[in-house]
Formats: C-alpha cells, structure tokens, sequence
C-alpha cells in the first residue's frame, strides 16, 4: 500500500513550469540557495511519512555527494547507496508496498518534486547543452524509466541477490550507465530471476558499459525464441553463455544521453 501522496503528470507540470518560468539568476539565487541548503518549499505540508523517509534519504545523499564534487562521472556510488537505501524503506511486502505501487509514476513524481527536489535537482541539475531550463524534466517526472529515484528502486530490485551486503557487492563495480541500460533494456518485460541472474553473472566479468549494453540487447533477442530457463544449466549457465558470445569492448562508452 502506498503511503505517499502522488502527483499527477498534469501537476507535476504546473509546479516544475512556475520554477522554468523564473530567470536563472533568480531560481539559483531562490531555490536553488535553499535545496543547497537542505531546505525545501511546504515541508509543512509533509506527512510524518514522508519526512522520515525525506529524512532517511538525506542521510545517505549527505553521507555520498559531496565525494562526487559534482561530477557526473563519480555519481555512481551515490545512485548506488541511494538506490539500497530506497529499496530497504519500499521493500516489497514492508508495510503493504506492492509491485504495484513500485510501477506507480505517480507515486514517484510526488516523492521526486514534493519529497525530495533539492536531492533530484542536485543529482540531476538541467543540462544546458540541451536546451533545458531550470529543471531536468526527464529525471523529476516526465520519462517513465528515467525518473531518478524510481529508477533507483527498480535497479535494486532487478539486482536484488538476498540481502542488501550481497546485492551491494554485486553491483559496487558498476556505472551509472548500467542503471539505464538495465532499467531501459526491458525488452517485453523484466524477467526478474533471470535478471538477478544476470547481474550476479555481471559482477564476475569485464565492466564496460559497451559490454552490459550488447548483453542486455542480446538477451532481449534471444528470449524471443528460447526459455533460459529450460536449458541446459538453466537461467545460470544461459547468462554465463550470454556474456561468453558479446565480444569484450576495449574502449569505454562515453554515452551523453544516459545523463540527461
């Protein structure tokens, strides 16, 4: 059962265009001043829910961003702590949360643009090379598989190998860039065991993201005519063929989009 309040896409909207309505200067010298200060606009309005969890999260982003000195190359253990703090608060089952609830857009806009903004904002400032204004619309509420936090929790979920220690150490050798291939690679849908799988399989192989990226477009494909399952080795010994036919990528992926 979700506890947070949601927002729609039309309300989202509304509250991110009075912030792209106001210059620069003034939205950094206003907003921007307070969320860098952890201060954010209605906190009253906040349920008691909604603040320990706000709370939560903000001890885990104080704890990881200032290492990444706002580059964003080194976000990735920021996501990464991030996305296993999230999972253990949403946990499937914890207090009647549902995958259902997990696939809520509205659920995640609210908790990205009322909840958190100062936290999305800073990890997602707007990219101005792109033509954006004040806020990075994708990552707030606009693009289903981009939202951050929502993101996060899915990446957790996909990886999820017991145990927060264990999933942890599977996923500690990873970028950003497998985040977006894994959540953005679907296919017809995400087969959670075989996933898990994957990723476990992952951890004990080469790290470019070139190489995840061909695996997760090589196991779409090849799940369209055969059962992993059903082979030989099942779902393990299918996702140590997988990465045993994509060829290892010498050269790292340098891929603007997936930080949009």
């Amino acid at each position: 059962m979700n506890k947070f309040g949601t927002l729609t896409m039309g309300e989202a909207i509304k509250i991110v265009s009075d912030y792209d309505s106001m210059s620069k200067e003034i939205f950094e010298s206003t907003v921007v001043h307070k969320w860098e200060n952890g201060e954010i606009d209605d906190v009253e309005k906040l349920s008691e829910y909604d603040l320990t969890f706000r709370n939560e999260i903000k001890k885990v982003f104080d704890s990881f961003f200032p290492e990444t000195g706002g580059n964003r190359h080194r976000m990735y253990p920021l996501d990464l702590h991030i996305g296993l703090k999230v999972f253990e608060l949403l946990y499937p089952g914890k207090d009647g949360f549902t995958i259902s609830d997990a696939s809520d857009d509205d659920m995640w806009r609210y908790i990205s643009v009322k909840v958190i903004p100062d936290m999305t904002y800073l990890r997602y400032p707007p990219k101005s090379e792109k033509g954006a204004k004040n806020i990075n619309k994708k990552r707030f509420y606009s693009e289903t598989r981009r939202i951050w936090i929502k993101t996060l929790w899915w990446y957790v979920y996909l990886s999820w190998q017991g145990d927060a220690e264990s999933t942890c150490d599977v996923l500690k050798s990873n970028s950003v860039d497998n985040i977006n291939k894994l959540i953005e690679t679907p296919g017809k849908g995400y087969r959670l065991s075989l996933y898990r799988t994957i990723m476990a399989e992952y951890a004990t192989r080469n790290h470019k993201p070139k190489y995840f990226a061909g695996v997760t477009k090589l196991n779409n494909a090849k799940c369209k005519t055969i059962e992993p399952s059903l082979l030989i080795g099942g779902e393990k010994g299918y996702a140590a063929e997988l990465f045993d036919e994509v060829p290892y990528m010498v050269e790292q992926e340098d891929d603007d989009d997936s930080e949009e």
